[in-house]
Order: structure tokens, then C-alpha cells, then sequence
């Protein structure tokens, strides 16, 4: 009978998820809203998130249902070990009943049922494209809470928290382009600038923003802005050093109020 009714509740799940994915709404694809129906999908839990892994990025937490779910992830993410960050990079579903006594993540095990009261994890491995990683990842305070038919309603599921992750994962890829794009053009525009009032070369000229980058502590991108808004080139307030044409700096001792030098 629960067999039955779990299946029933993923068939509403699963065709909610195909009206959701098929129309034109991109919230159809919100993972917070897959991570959501996931939870209510699998018995014996209400927590899910999705793990995210990244060339040459920590490994991130994508969408969650609540904050136990974080608390778990983080562990894992600070030790470098753990259900969710196995799974993401194997074909094989990590089933755990209980993490205390399972010797596969030594350090990850008793210091998540300590600290969070998991003992019970499933992680399933989602298909994305390129060199991204990710994992699907169901939570429970109850030993042995996954079984058979809790790794089947995981894996019926993956291609649709894939679908989710790829999406915005694609969006963020977008928006990083579209920053990185208009930082290039900032820059070059700044550089322009500074060419033509200081009459120096290219490399001189990226060499001034750098250097008031690193002096002011700001991104490069920022000093390029405000070049390009006022057409000068930002200077520490009330600094003792100022930039060369060169790039480099030196220092200038402020007039006394006599008009002698200091």
C-alpha cells in the first residue's frame, strides 16, 4: 500500500513537472521549486538540496528547503567529504542508513549526526552538460530512512532537477558574460582616455588603472567607471602619494599654511 501510494504522489509530482517545464513560465524550471516537490516525493523526509560542483569554484549548495539542509552541506563543503559531493562525481547513488557508523567519510559522519541530527542520506547523481557536477541529495533524522523504492523515486526525479541546474546554471554563465563583457568595454574605454590627456601607451595606460586599483582597493572595473564618467583618474583622499605618468607613485609633501613647504 505504500508502495502504491508513493506512486501515485510521484505521478502527480512528475505531471505537474512536465505542465511546469512545457509551458512558457521559467519558473517550470525554478529549482527551488524542484527541491520542493522532490522533498514531498521521497517518504521519510522533508529536506532536500542540490549540490553543485564548478571548475575551479568551491562546491556550493544550488537550492535548498531549509536551513538543516545547508547545515549538512556545509559540512560536507568544509571537509571536503561527504554523500552529496561522492555522488556528483559517480554514476552510483550513495545510499547511507546511518552516518555515524558508516566508515566511508570518517569525519563528515559523526560530526553531521552531532551537530545537524541527520542520520539518514540519499544522493543521486544529475546529469549536466560539460564539466559541471551536481547531485540531488534527500535528508532524514530516521536510520535506514531509504530503501529501494526511495532510490527509484531519486533517480525518476534527477532529470528533472537536472533540467533545473542546467537552466540556472546557464542563466548565471549569461549574466557573468554579459559583466565580464562591459568590464572590457569600461576598461578599454578608460584606457582610451587616459591615452589620449597623459599621452602614453596602452600598457602604460592599464598600468595607471591597476595601480589605482590596487592603491585605492578597488575592483578594476569600478576605477575604469570612473574614469570613463568624469574623465580623470581617481586619487586617494588626502594621500601623500600620487600616480606618475608612468604608473608608479611617489611622494608630496602638502604645502604649509604659509605657503613653505612642510
Amino acid at each position: 500500500m505504500q508502495t502504491d501510494r508513493l506512486m501515485q504522489q510521484l505521478g502527480a509530482q512528475f505531471a505537474e513537472l512536465s505542465v511546469r517545464l512545457s509551458s512558457r513560465d521559467d519558473a517550470g524550471i525554478d529549482p527551488d521549486r524542484v527541491v520542493r516537490m522532490a522533498a514531498m516525493a521521497v517518504p521519510e523526509t522533508n529536506h532536500c538540496g542540490l549540490t553543485v560542483l564548478r571548475s575551479g569554484h568551491k562546491p556550493y549548495t544550488l537550492s535548498s528547503t531549509d536551513e538543516l539542509s545547508l547545515a549538512v552541506d556545509r559540512i560536507q563543503y568544509s571537509l571536503g567529504e561527504g554523500p552529496c559531493l561522492d555522488a556528483a562525481e559517480s554514476d552510483t547513488a550513495e545510499v547511507v542508513g546511518h552516518l555515524a557508523r558508516d566508515d566511508r567519510w570518517p569525519r563528515f559522519g559523526p560530526r553531521c549526526v552531532e551537530e545537524t541530527g541527520v542520520v539518514s542520506m540519499l544522493s543521486v547523481r544529475l546529469a549536466v552538460l560539460g564539466k559541471d557536477q551536481a547531485a540531488i541529495n534527500f535528508y532524514s533524522r530516521l536510520p535506514d530512512a531509504f530503501g529501494g523504492t526511495e532510490v527509484a523515486a531519486a533517480s525518476i526525479f534527477a532529470p528533472f532537477a537536472a533540467l533545473a541546474v542546467e537552466h540556472r546554471l546557464r542563466e548565471q554563465d549569461a549574466r557573468n558574460f554579459a559583466a565580464a563583457l562591459s568590464s572590457s568595454r569600461q576598461i578599454g574605454t578608460a584606457m582610451g582616455i587616459l591615452m589620449a590627456q597623459r599621452k602614453v601607451s596602452s600598457e602604460e595606460a592599464f598600468a595607471l588603472l591597476r595601480t589605482a586599483s590596487q592603491h585605492l582597493n578597488r575592483k578594476l572595473r569600478d576605477v575604469a567607471l570612473e574614469v570613463e564618467e568624469t574623465g580623470e583618474l581617481p586619487v586617494r583622499p588626502a594621500s601623500s602619494r600620487v600616480l606618475r605618468k608612468d604608473g608608479k607613485d611617489r611622494d608630496v609633501r602638502a604645502p604649509a599654511e604659509d605657503g613653505n613647504p612642510a
